[in-house]
């Protein structure tokens, strides 16, 4: 079968040779009704220059994508270097990138790694990345999600049992004798992503069940840094709300929680049992070692990388939606005194 060419999608198009080049790169300068025509041409002709689904083909680019929420978080540094290693092993390179939370810089480097040719991403995503998942898509470029996704996505995914998480939580809490607890989740910017939806009705469901009632109220909103669990407790404090469990949406939020509760005289192991999730390597050597619930990083780095190279190698799609399970950490931020 004779391959068509440029020239071959330019006249069926009715567009020349250079606008059908420009319709394949993200940011030129064409409208988005002509974009649609040629690239539908394109598809009908199989046609597909020095993108994804070419390279797919022919083997010219062997390099992943890995972009995530916060290069300098512990837990997605981790999940990199075991993605990287796998990687490795199948004869690709990774570019790790960071969108910093935001959605627009995550579309601007889907396009810059498409630009570059990248056979596959491996994605942790932001709330609003629609706009960019329609890129890959557009130009498709093969992804799968890894450790949390947002609520709309319908792709695939590797990701952490959040409801487990979320249970687990509750469950030790409510050993510990606690009978006030509260949920300090992310800030409103990131609470449409599965993990704090997820987490956040499994820890209230446990505790309804066992009918103890946790309202909207003592739903805190708190964001995934230690500041933000500094001054989400102080807040509370000032309000005069006193809780003798909190479960926080990660490590950092859960450190500024015990150091806030320190200076107001709440003992952390004593008066208040608190609790995170990552497990970070710095979870067990702070101050006050902190229970965590653990997530699998490792497993959900391997799995979504090989699943991954599996769909590039086959010029497919990925196609799978598992779940690991969690496991917790006790330390002594949560062992209440009887």
């Amino acid at each position: 079968m004779i391959k068509s060419t440029i020239k071959d999608v330019a006249r069926v198009a009715g567009v020349s040779d250079t606008t059908v080049s420009l319709a394949f790169q993200p940011n030129s300068r064409i409208s988005e009704r002509t974009r649609a025509r040629v690239l539908s041409v394109a598809a009908q002709l199989s046609y597909a220059p020095n993108l994804a689904a070419k390279n797919l083909r022919n083997g010219s680019s062997r390099t992943i994508g890995f972009v995530v929420n916060d290069v300098l978080n512990p837990f997605y540094l981790q999940m990199f270097r075991k993605a990287e290693d796998i990687a490795l092993q199948h004869g690709y390179g990774v570019i790790f990138a960071g969108s910093n939370w935001s959605a627009e810089k995550e579309r601007h480097l889907f396009e810059q790694m498409i630009q570059m040719r990248v056979c596959g991403m491996v994605l942790c995503l932001c709330e609003k990345s629609s706009d960019g998942i329609a890129t890959l898509d557009r130009f498709s470029v093969p992804y799968i999600a890894v450790d949390s996704y947002p609520g709309w996505y319908a792709g695939s995914y590797v990701a952490n049992d959040f409801c487990m998480a979320g249970e687990l939580a509750a469950k030790h809490l409510l050993v510990q004798g606690c009978r006030r607890p509260a949920y300090f989740t992310a800030d409103r910017a990131m609470n449409n992503l599965s993990a704090f939806i997820e987490m956040q009705k499994s820890f209230i469901a446990y505790f309804n069940r066992k009918g103890i009632e946790i309202t909207q109220a003592d739903v805190i909103e708190a964001g995934l840094c230690i500041q933000g669990g500094r001054d989400a407790f102080e807040r509370i404090s000032v309000q005069g709300k006193r809780y003798d469990g909190i479960f926080c949406a990660n490590d950092f939020c859960a450190m500024g929680v015990l150091e806030a509760a320190e200076k107001h005289g709440i003992i952390p192991g004593k008066d208040i049992a608190v609790i995170g999730i990552d497990d970070t390597e710095v979870s067990g050597f702070s101050k006050i070692s902190l229970t965590s619930i653990r997530q699998p990083y490792n497993r959900l780095a391997a799995i979504a990388m090989e699943e991954l190279i599996k769909a590039i190698q086959a010029d497919s799609i990925p196609n799978v939606k598992r779940k690991l399970p969690a496991e917790l950490m006790v330390r002594n931020s949560s062992k209440l005194e009887s």
